[in-house]
């Protein structure tokens, strides 16, 4: 599947995924993390407390990470994601914190590989609801720079073979984000005008 929304300003985009991520209660049929569970998760790891809340927090980061720069990661995509993740957070961890810690992914993935970090990142997601959301969360932020490539695509296959998804139930995912993606955009648009 080709997904290409660069006709959209980058802003436009980093907004509409912000939006999709806020407005995650509201759709029935993309799973996502909530914006206050993400909170919760990064206020837990900002004070040490290694807990499900900041374990699932960190985990959820580093598949959207591994994800979204399959396709390589240019500084300017490092800022944009860091500065989605701030703002979703309600900018409970900074900028800065969190362009330290995708350096670590970085480093990390040069030791082990992509798809072995998948598959361990993939492991801290027990049950089906919280593997939904990290799938649904890791396109969602792949698609912040406004493409889904075959890299990333190949990469949402991965995890989603991890979590014992079929192909077909990844795809669906996959279409679920773009199509929430859009009508997030066009709502901007509508509002704009």
């Amino acid at each position: 599947m080709q997904v290409d929304l660069t006709c959209f300003p980058q802003d436009a985009l980093r907004c509409g995924v912000e939006a999709a991520i806020r407005g995650a209660s509201a759709s029935s049929s993309l799973s996502l993390p909530s914006s206050t569970r993400l909170a919760q998760g990064a206020r837990a790891t900002l004070d040490g407390c290694y807990e499900e809340t900041s374990a699932y927090f960190q985990s959820i980061l580093e598949l959207a990470w591994l994800v979204s720069s399959a396709d390589g990661f240019a500084e300017e995509e490092r800022h944009a994601l860091a500065l989605l993740l701030e703002n979703v957070t309600g900018k409970v961890v900074s900028h800065d914190v969190l362009a330290s810690h995708f350096r670590d992914l970085a480093q990390g993935c040069e030791m082990l590989g992509r798809r072995e970090r998948l598959r361990r990142a993939a492991e801290d997601f027990a049950d089906r609801a919280s593997r939904s959301e990290a799938l649904g969360f890791a396109t969602l932020v792949a698609l912040a720079d406004g493409r889904l490539t075959d890299p990333e695509q190949e990469a949402l296959m991965d995890l989603g073979g991890f979590f014992g998804f079929s192909r077909d139930q990844v795809d669906h995912v996959i279409q679920d984000a773009v199509d929430r993606l859009r009508a997030e955009l066009q709502n901007r648009y509508r509002a704009e005008a």
